[in-house]
């Protein structure tokens, strides 16, 4: 079982492929004596792309939570809003048992580089998109702040901004009526871009049935980042 997560939207019908390329970046060069060698840097940015099924057809194969009814345009529109809005989104791909055992989880910030939505007489009354996502890394300007000691010695040092909405998170949560996993992370993170992870460490199904008075984990013990 796959649920695959752009952002808000999730695939309705998890794709088939899903291509993961890791980039690298070494170089080589030639050294006198030794012929060429090759230089060792880090990892580039992931590409990330794969192909989807825009229903506009009822299919009970659709694994969509929330939006079973949406129809193509719902998706095509979705897709030109991350493109035109320059949108830096989670991408989330869950692989589950049947049973709701989590195998194993891809989270990372991705952009929407390229799309195409492609038709044929076919696939009926459906068309499919294929998209390929770029691996986004938080990065910003630094500050150097110059400060001139009294035998008018100046010396900088770098300040790095680092984000922050403000919001102070409950390390757990206690299930009111009616409430469902998504909207307690919701609620207490701001959005639902943890959501497997809280699920899988609370032995959670999504989407499940919450027990009133049930309380749910947001972070682990002795770990003081969220998650």
């Amino acid at each position: 079982m796959y649920y695959f997560y752009m952002g808000t939207m999730q695939i309705p019908i998890p794709p088939k492929e899903l291509t993961t390329t890791i980039n690298g970046k070494n170089e080589t060069m030639e050294l006198l004596g030794k012929g060429e060698v090759n230089v060792i840097k880090p990892a580039g940015l992931t590409d990330i792309a794969f192909k989807f099924l825009l229903p506009n057809s009822d299919y009970p194969f659709n694994e969509s939570l929330l939006f079973k009814s949406k129809k193509a345009k719902y998706y095509i529109d979705e897709l030109e809003k991350l493109k035109t809005t320059k949108t830096i989104f989670q991408f989330i791909v869950v692989r589950m048992k049947p049973g709701g055992q989590m195998l194993a989880m891809t989270n990372m910030k991705c952009t929407l580089e390229n799309y195409t939505i492609e038709e044929d007489a076919d696939n009926g009354f459906d068309s499919y998109a294929s998209v390929t996502l770029k691996q986004w890394k938080l990065w910003g300007a630094k500050r150097i702040e110059v400060k001139t000691d009294k035998d008018g010695t100046a010396k900088g040092s770098v300040k790095s901004d680092r984000p922050t909405d403000g919001k102070v998170a409950a390390s757990t949560a206690k299930v009111s009526k009616g409430q469902t996993l998504q909207q307690i992370v919701k609620k207490q993170l701001g959005n639902t871009d943890n959501l497997f992870q809280i699920a899988a460490l609370n032995k959670i199904a999504v989407p499940a049935i919450l027990g009133v008075g049930q309380v749910v984990q947001l972070k682990r013990e002795g770990n003081n980042e969220w998650l």
